[in-house]
């Protein structure tokens, strides 16, 4: 018989319901847990911002590595869980909230950081958007590891041209190092979900591309929406965006050495930002 972890017993005692609209599948297995951590790259002083606190059990080796906590809980049935286990210890800071609403950048800078790491046990709902804003908009994240499922991992780790290639992947990429660190069979979990999952861990290295931002992502999210179309025909979709320095869209795509016949799923974040670049949009100073 395998003996019960204390976390469990805890949550059995005050009747836990575990919540399927919540993607509530816990993990008690310590070697996964520090696995995670380790992943994550979390180490003594760090600001750790915890998506998904859910029993605590991440947060606690966390802690134990000298780790400063952010533990972010969605489940207000969790936070007296939360507030027993966490009561006597002072470099943990719990938070009932939704954190996809959080100003995350704005929670590091009130503890006078401008950098911390994403420590996230993601349900699918929330994946894609939650994983966007994290390579796309937070300013202070230096890395991290993230657990989701396995369908979404594949995503945010493809390579161009290949089986669900898109924005997330983009995204990703335009971060820095994204990697899908181990996959992780249902009955790790408790309750087992019906798929397996993945843990990703990203450090953010953003490549030089040479080309404005903004324009490049409004260009790539016009041309990315429809993907399976050759790159011509996506970029003649753009509408009133236009090259800057007044090229036609065949120039441009010659200058940047792409062929029109290509298709958006197929091209690099580097490609893109040829495209954007010999469109007139270079990055601003």
């Amino acid at each position: 018989m395998v003996k019960e972890n204390p976390v469990q017993t805890m949550l059995k005692d005050r009747q836990f319901k575990y919540k399927k609209q919540l993607g509530q599948n816990f993990l008690f297995n310590s070697f996964i847990l520090n696995q995670i951590a380790d992943e994550g790259g979390i180490e003594e002083g760090d600001l750790v911002i915890e998506a998904g606190a859910g029993a605590g059990t991440l947060t606690e080796v966390m802690a134990a590595r000298g780790a400063r906590v952010i533990a972010v809980e969605f489940d207000r049935a969790l936070m007296p869980v939360l507030e027993e286990r966490f009561k006597d210890e002072a470099a943990v800071e719990l938070i009932q909230g939704d954190v996809m609403t959080l100003d995350l950048d704005r929670l590091a800078r009130d503890l006078g950081r401008e950098d911390y790491k994403i420590i996230a046990n993601l349900p699918y709902q929330i994946s894609t958007p939650f994983l966007t804003r994290m390579f796309r908009q937070l300013e202070g994240l230096t890395g991290g590891a993230v657990m989701v499922q396995k369908e979404v991992a594949m995503k945010v780790t493809a390579e161009p041209g290949r089986e669900g290639y898109g924005m997330l992947s983009l995204a990703a990429a335009g971060f820095g190092r994204v990697e899908l660190a181990f996959v992780l069979e249902p009955e790790y979990f408790t309750p087992p979900p019906p798929v397996d999952s993945a843990v990703i861990s990203f450090r953010r290295q953003r490549p030089k591309l040479g080309a404005d931002e903004k324009a490049l992502w409004l260009m790539i999210r016009g041309v990315m929406n429809q993907r399976r179309k050759n790159i011509m025909n996506g970029l003649k979709s753009l509408g009133a965006f236009q090259p800057k320095n007044g090229l036609s869209w065949p120039e441009v795509l010659e200058v940047a050495g792409i062929s029109g016949q290509c298709r958006g799923e197929t091209l690099s974040l580097d490609q893109f930002a040829a495209i954007a670049s010999a469109a007139g949009f270079d990055e601003q100073e």
